[in-house]
């Protein structure tokens, strides 16, 4: 039992050590806050710790018998490893590739866009700033309407296959020019805070931090492939200074 102890205890801390690596690269990078519960990035590592960290090291303890020689055990400690490296390197690949590139205002909400959702060859029609998607956490840009029927009529027939108008590069703008529209349609926060009053002390201290009046915060609803909250946009300028975990549609 000792040796099995020994074994995989070892793996256990190198496992956890790697782990501990890609979560700081994951969260302070890929997925910074609020994403990470947002973006599925908790959901997404968790998985992949439970593969990696756990099981590895339990498979280690199986084949770690006292009565094993020592080649033998090598060997099997060996396989083991290639299994974690190549579930570590599947796990890291889906983790980057469902990465928010985008906070995007879309018509009257924004929209989590993760680097998955875009078409690599549609990259090359968005602005000459855009056409990089971003590892360093989701830049705010806007999507912008339609301005001719064909455009209108190609967004629809996007929008039917699944492809919102965010995830369309050859729409995107800065952000800054939809300001106006993004108050023309955001709404005051009391609105929210009547819906949802366990959410107001929140909502009071991101307009402290960011020296907001209350009566110049407004809110929209913010979406993601599986979470609905809101965002807070402030007067004049529309900028966003906060998150809620609420959903914005009512």
């Amino acid at each position: 039992m000792s040796r099995r102890l020994r074994f995989s205890g070892l793996h256990l801390l190198a496992s956890a050590v790697v782990a501990l690596a890609w979560g700081g690269v994951i969260f302070l990078l890929w997925y910074p806050p609020p994403y990470a519960a947002l973006a599925g990035g908790l959901t997404l590592f968790a998985m992949l710790v439970g593969i990696d960290v756990v099981l590895g090291p339990l498979l280690t303890a199986l084949v770690a018998g006292p009565a094993k020689p020592v080649a033998e055990l090598r060997r099997d400690i060996s396989w083991i490893v290639v299994f974690q490296l190549v579930a570590l390197a599947y796990g890291v690949y889906t983790i980057a590739s469902a990465r928010p590139v985008h906070l995007v205002f879309e018509v009257d909400r924004f929209r989590v866009v993760s680097a998955a959702d875009i078409e690599p060859g549609r990259l090359e029609k968005a602005p000459a700033a855009l056409r990089a998607l971003p590892w360093t956490g989701p830049t705010v840009i806007a999507a912008r309407k339609s301005v001719t029927q064909e455009e209108m009529l190609r967004s629809l027939d996007l929008g039917l296959q699944g492809v919102d108008l965010s995830m369309q590069p050859d729409r995107w703008t800065e952000y800054a020019t939809a300001a106006a529209a993004v108050l023309g349609v955001a709404r005051p926060v009391d609105v929210l805070l009547g819906k949802h009053p366990e959410v107001a002390d929140g909502a009071r201290a991101m307009a402290a931090k960011h020296g907001v009046a209350m009566e110049n915060l407004r809110f929209l609803p913010l979406v993601s492939r599986s979470e609905f909250w809101v965002a807070l946009v402030a007067i004049p300028d529309a900028r966003i200074v906060g998150f809620l975990p609420v959903d914005g549609f009512f």
